[in-house]
């Protein structure tokens, strides 16, 4: 699954500035949502634009920053995949480019770099449960103002990255396909959970 869809949608993200904004999109739009209607949503957005009803809340700022901020972050993310440094510190430089747009925090980061660059992974609700970990652990702090803040949120960047690189970021996407697929009948199977990663981005639900 993860080798077939997520390296399609790594494919379409780097294509283009605009393919990757839509990346970033789907995975706010996901939040607090069922998998199931986020490609509704997302096309819903693609044709009503920052007048589209689930742009509610950060996701509309979400929106307007990637508008004005979709060449640079496709700049800046670019240079990271495409420099010679460790996974680890392209990790590392690829969340704290996705930790800059509205709306995101550390398991949402995690999927961008997950579907744009192969890296990471999301620690959601249904991983924290499965895997037993502490939520306390993946949030950061808002704005942090003393070096000590800063510290803290570096120091839980760099845990998040590890955490899921012991899991491994092909182990998360596959397995959690699996999960979400078991939970409704509406999927076939883990790999349809998977395929739409990418066929909601090309608009073929």
């Amino acid at each position: 699954m993860f080798n077939t869809h997520c390296k399609a949608v790594q494919e379409y993200s780097q294509r283009s500035a605009t393919n990757m904004s839509d990346t970033i999109l789907m995975v706010v739009l996901s939040i607090q949502q069922n998998w199931l209607g986020v490609g509704d949503q997302l096309t819903d957005v693609r044709l009503n634009k920052a007048e589209s009803r689930f742009l509610w809340g950060n996701k509309g700022k979400t929106y307007s920053y990637l508008k004005s901020n979709q060449h640079k972050v496709y700049a800046q993310v670019m240079a990271v995949i495409n420099s010679k440094q460790t996974d680890f510190i392209k990790s590392i430089s690829l969340m704290n480019i996705f930790l800059r747009v509205h709306g995101l925090g550390l398991a949402k980061a995690g999927f961008c770099c997950q579907l744009i660059a192969g890296l990471v992974g999301c620690m959601d609700t249904h991983n924290i449960r499965m895997y037993e970990l502490n939520i306390n652990d993946l949030v950061l702090a808002k704005n942090p103002k003393t070096k000590k803040g800063i510290d803290a949120n570096s120091a839980k960047i760099d845990k998040y990255i590890g955490l899921c690189a012991d899991y491994g970021c092909e182990n998360l996407w596959n397995s959690w396909c699996d999960f979400v697929a078991a939970k409704s009948n509406r999927w076939q199977d883990g790999n349809h959970v998977s395929e739409v990663h990418y066929t909601y981005l090309i608009g073929d639900k």
